[in-house]
């Protein structure tokens, strides 16, 4: 199982952050790879939240990650698990106050199919790239946060 981890610093209150990041359909204003999430569950807070999310450019190179919410604690975390063949595992987003605003910190461990072939590829290219778009999706949320 391979983690991948990216923090930033974001200058707003934690409220807003919080109301930016469970403000499902909006994630693709600022996560570089998703290109749309749906929400399909009839509840749209709290544990068991059944998410869609279209990533990728475009087919054939889209991915569909089904994932679910297991951790709900409002204003500081909220964790899933991916559902899919392809992304499998857990991920959170963890937010913290500071004196200047939020401490965001989004990690995955993800478990890749194809067994130690997978896990090598995991970890030589995909880790790498998905640490990039991780950083640069934080930048961007970071602009958003702060631009209100």
């Amino acid at each position: 199982m391979a983690r991948i981890e990216a923090s930033i610093r974001i200058q707003a209150p934690i409220e807003r952050v919080w109301d930016i990041l469970v403000d499902w359909e909006g994630q693709p204003r600022w996560m570089v790879d998703v290109r749309r999430v749906s929400v399909l569950s009839p509840h749209r807070t709290g544990p068991d939240v059944l998410l869609r999310c279209q990533m990728g450019v475009r087919r054939p190179l889209s991915v569909t990650d089904d994932m679910i919410t297991t951790e709900w604690y409002e204003h500081s975390t909220v964790g899933v698990r991916h559902l899919g063949k392809l992304i499998r595992g857990y991920g959170a987003f963890d937010l913290e106050p500071t004196p200047t605003g939020t401490r965001f910190v989004w990690w995955e461990e993800v478990d890749p199919p194809l067994g130690p072939l997978g896990d090598l590829v995991t970890e030589t290219i995909v880790a790498p790239v998905v640490t990039r778009m991780f950083h640069a999706s934080l930048r961007r949320l970071k602009a958003l946060c702060e631009a209100g």
